[in-house]
């Protein structure tokens, strides 16, 4: 008999994957993004054509809301941690330790992975010091946002509910994008390739440690499709 106050997850969520069927393609598409963004931009100490064009909207972005951009960057790590937590703990809940897992890894992994690669590509601004390719703060957005919709897909919640965070995990993505590229710290192309990134490390984690599930729960059905 269940706990009282404890949701029970829903047959068609407790069998659900945590990996949904479209993750290896997207996972896929994104990996192969980013590859080539990082072997355009390879130490990289000038501007591509198409990032100097973006960068003279930015500057003029930065003269008129550079300040605004700089607060909207700074609610980054607060609503990612948020959203570890509280996906955490709704995954708990739902009595899907793989969620559990995904909420509280995908954001760190993504950040290690983002930090190696800015040394391995080791994309400068002219004259500047610092590493650019990927954005790290996108590519962790894109973590976070992308976790909360997985794990919000195999909880016993509304559908009504999945979709209203599904549409504010994309809106807060676009805002980090643009509050960076307004600050001018870094170009479309980092943006991109930090996307790409958290697409990449997420997917990859959701679909390993779907894998290992059902590894060790043979007999636990497939996903409906």
């Amino acid at each position: 008999m269940p706990r009282p106050g404890r949701p029970v997850a829903s047959p068609a969520s407790s069998a659900a994957a945590l990996a949904p069927p479209w993750a290896a393609p997207v996972a896929v598409a994104a990996l192969l993004v980013g590859s080539l963004l990082a072997a355009l931009v390879w130490h990289a100490t000038q501007l591509d054509q198409v990032d100097a064009w973006v960068l003279r909207w930015q500057e003029i972005a930065y003269t008129r809301a550079g300040g605004i951009a700089a607060i909207v960057s700074g609610t980054l790590t607060p609503v990612v941690l948020v959203t570890m937590a509280a996906g955490a703990a709704l995954a708990w809940l739902a009595r899907r330790r793989d969620a559990v897992v995904l909420a509280l890894a995908a954001a760190p992994a993504t950040l290690a992975v983002e930090v190696l690669l800015k040394r391995l590509v080791h994309r400068q601004w002219p004259g500047g010091p610092a590493l650019l390719f990927p954005s790290g703060h996108l590519a962790v957005a894109t973590a976070a946002a992308l976790t909360a919709v997985l794990v919000l897909r195999v909880a016993p919640v509304a559908p009504r509910a999945r979709l209203v965070v599904a549409w504010l995990a994309g809106g807060f993505v676009l805002v980090i994008a643009v509050a960076r590229l307004v600050e001018t710290v870094h170009s479309l192309t980092d943006l991109v390739g930090g996307g790409a990134t958290g697409l990449v490390v997420t997917l990859g984690a959701a679909l390993a440690i779907t894998a290992w599930s059902r590894r060790c729960d043979p007999g636990r059905p497939p996903a409906p499709r």
